[in-house]
Formats: structure tokens, sequence, C-alpha cells
């Protein structure tokens, strides 16, 4: 018995654009499930869309096509693109980096340049909409059973890569790679990089410091309001303000820099 197709979409274009992609696989694919993973990604916010997908695709089942769309470059030089990863996943999207950490979360893969020509049924795809007139269309494509190879030519996957943290004896430097719904800042640093037993930490958050942030295992552990430092789901570090969005608190976004450190006995270092 063939599978129910699953597919999921992650995108920084809103609910109504999201909802024309919709109406795509809708049409085209009438029985394949679509999940949506995010719309709210910042605008033109590549890399951490990348960062969002790399950690999310590989807990959907092999075999699910992720779709995604943050696309500044639409209709210009940047390849549209698919890749069917090493685990029978694909991913569709722009070749400008996107995909390329749930390619290699998903163990690597082969990419093709998706011909458009192939994919539009009348007309000619919008030069600023590619993602309803040909992303959508081609993960509709394979979830009704288009054989990969037949989505056009072989391509060579865009790499992109996030900055690895910097360690010194008592500090790590990173960078905050995701803003949540909360206002939580999620680092680039792992959480297994904070010493064990360490309590309090000095923080640099962009341009806010604070030299004694507690470290918390849960949300609760802290007054509301206040500011903490915990390991999020995603395995890495992350700036907290309990019930209140330590984002704002700091005014930063993704791509803020970020230096967490402690002393030699294990608390905050001045």
């Amino acid at each position: 018995m063939r599978r129910t197709p699953l597919v999921t979409l992650t995108t920084d274009i809103g609910w109504a654009y999201a909802a024309q992609m919709k109406a795509v696989l809708a049409r085209r694919a009438p029985n394949a499930r679509v999940v949506d993973i995010a719309h709210d990604v910042p605008p033109q916010g590549i890399r951490e869309a990348a960062f969002l997908l790399g950690h999310i695709a590989p807990q959907f089942p092999p075999g699910t096509i992720h779709v995604a769309v943050v696309d500044p470059g639409v209709g210009g030089q940047r390849a549209p693109m698919a890749v069917r990863t090493s685990d029978g996943s694909f991913l569709i999207g722009p070749d400008n980096g996107v995909l390329s950490l749930a390619c290699d979360a998903l163990g690597g893969g082969t990419a093709v340049r998706l011909d458009a020509g192939t994919l539009v049924r009348s007309g000619r795809p919008s030069a600023t909409f590619e993602g309803r007139d040909v992303f959508a269309p081609a993960a509709a494509a394979l979830a009704s059973g288009r054989p990969f190879a037949r989505l056009g030519p072989v391509h060579e996957l865009r790499r992109l890569t996030l900055p690895v943290p910097k360690r010194r004896a008592t500090t790590i430097s990173g960078e905050v790679v995701h803003v949540d719904v909360f206002g939580n800042a999620i680092t680039n640093i792992p959480t297994a990089d904070l010493p064990a037993g360490v309590a309090r930490v000095s923080l640099r958050l962009g341009r806010f410091r604070a030299s004694a942030v507690p470290v918390w295992r849960t949300y609760e552990d802290g007054p509301l309001g206040a500011l903490g430092v915990l390991g999020s789901s995603f395995g890495y570090l992350e700036v907290a303000s309990r019930n209140r969005s330590a984002a704002r608190r700091a005014r930063i976004a993704p791509g803020a820099r970020v230096t967490v450190g402690w002393s030699a006995r294990g608390g905050a270092r001045k």
C-alpha cells in the first residue's frame, strides 16, 4: 500500500501567499498531506530558515518532501532546484543555501535544477512568486509519483555554513541563529559546551551586557521578567526572559553576537 505523500512548507511569505502554494498542492496532489513548519521566518532570513529546516527535517519520516521558500533573489540568477537525499526525502527551493543544512542533516544528496517548462501547465510562471508557480508544482509532481530525474538536469547545490563558536578557557562566543515566537534567542553554542555545574554566567548579547545571569534548567526557574540562560530543545544555549521577550529586552535579532563567560570556579566572569 502506497504511503500518503507528506509535504512540509517553510517560508517567510506569510499565510496568504502560503495558502496559494497549498491551493496548487490541493489541485495537483490531492492525496498529499501538508504540514506547515513555519511561515513567519523573518523576511530574507535564509540562514534562520536553513537552521530550522536543518533541525526539523530529520524528525519527519524518510520520503517527506520539504519545500523551503525564503527567496530574496526570486526570478533572478539563482537556480530553482530540488534535492533527493540519501534517506529518500526531497528538498525543494531556491539555490541560495536555504536547503544545504537540511541536505547535510539527511545524509547528503543529489540535486537537479528545476525545469519550469515541465511544471507549469499554462502561461508563464510569475517572476515574483516561484513558490506557487515552480516549487509547489515540483512538490506536487513528486507527491504524484513523477521520477526525480525528470524534474531537470543535474545541478550542484550551493553550500551554506553557520559560523563556528569560538571557545576559550572560560568563554564561548557565537551568534544568535533563531529568535522564536516567545522572543527566546537561540544561539549556535552547543549546550554541552557550557561546563557542568556553572550556576551563573556573564553575558554579552549584541550591545546588551549582564554580569551574573543564572543558568536555568526550565523557564520556571526564574521570576517573571528575569533573564536566564538554558539549553534549548535544539541542543544549543538560548537566552530567555520568563514570560517576556529576551530579544526585545536586548534589542537583538538573528545574527547578533553573543559571548557567555564564567569563572574557573563556576561563577560568572565579570
